[in-house]
């Protein structure tokens, strides 16, 4: 099977999961725009497994995709996954490869430490990191943001601070069972930042569970800055990713590669910090 039934060559988007109001939006405005460039979308979800995402990548292209989105969880790229040559683009994220593959994205480092340092500049010192859930462990640009503002103002970064999300349950589930345990080793906590706003829900409900307030306690920013983190109470600060925008440059790259144009083997997506009630 090479086109989809209406005739429309086939693009693949592997997101690692759409319990993620970032990564379904990614999804839906790149299928949105491949459609209006004359493509059909087919969006599969790894599960949080680097091992349905190798098999991902392996089926589309033997149902003949032309060309693939991915969000990758990997560490690395196995260099026998895909035919040499075949058009791939990462989006929000990249593993190693020997391959010169296209990269659409955010500054995670740099976002992460404007976060951080905005957090201090409110005079917090015990900030909690939760920087996401990679389906094989590697070393998040996020954390090194986060502990290279720190070092800046004389913190020194410590591991009990930084929280990972083992990715077998909702952000929002795993987030508050994370939280609560920390708490209850009366671990001090003056913010936390987490990877997504249904984490920041998660995050709200533990420290409610244990008497504490955003931001009258604890000062909270998230990682995604959907619709809901505004609609919340209180509304969330949050670190807003231009999803479309990801979506569309990245769409605009692949098309490029599929017909044998230049590209940039780089682009990178302005992030901007919308502050809001939870980090008064």
């Amino acid at each position: 099977m090479s086109t989809a039934r209406n005739n429309r060559p086939l693009v693949g988007i592997v997101i690692p999961t759409v319990d993620n109001s970032f990564f379904s939006n990614l999804a839906d405005s790149a299928a949105r725009c491949l459609s209006a460039l004359g493509y059909t979308a087919l969006i599969l979800s790894s599960l949080n497994s680097a091992e349905q995402e190798k098999e991902h990548l392996k089926t589309l292209t033997e149902i003949g995709a032309k060309g693939i989105l991915c969000v990758s969880g990997l560490s690395a790229l196995p260099e026998d996954l895909l035919p040499a040559g075949f058009p791939l683009v990462w989006l929000d994220r990249y593993p190693a490869s020997d391959r010169e593959i296209p990269l659409v994205a955010n500054d995670d480092r740099a976002a992460m430490a404007q976060a951080t340092e905005y957090l201090i500049g409110q005079g917090c010192r015990n900030i909690l990191l939760m920087p996401g859930f990679l389906a094989e462990k590697s070393t998040s640009p996020r954390v090194l943001g986060y502990e290279e503002a720190l070092r800046n103002h004389g913190i020194e970064p410590n591991p009990a601070y930084i929280l990972h999300r083992a990715g077998k349950k909702s952000s929002e589930t795993e987030t508050e069972e994370l939280v609560r345990d920390l708490m209850g080793r009366a671990v001090t906590v003056d913010a936390i930042i987490t990877s997504s706003d249904w984490a920041a829900f998660g995050v709200i409900t533990a420290l409610h569970r244990v008497g504490l307030y955003v931001p009258e306690d604890v000062k909270l920013i998230s990682f995604d800055n959907s619709p809901y983190s505004s609609m919340a109470s209180p509304a969330i600060t949050a670190l807003d990713r231009n999803p479309r925008l990801l979506a569309e440059t990245a769409c605009r790259t692949l098309l490029d590669l599929m017909e044998g144009r230049q590209v940039e083997k780089e682009t990178i997506i302005p992030v901007s910090l919308c502050k809001r009630d939870s980090t008064r």
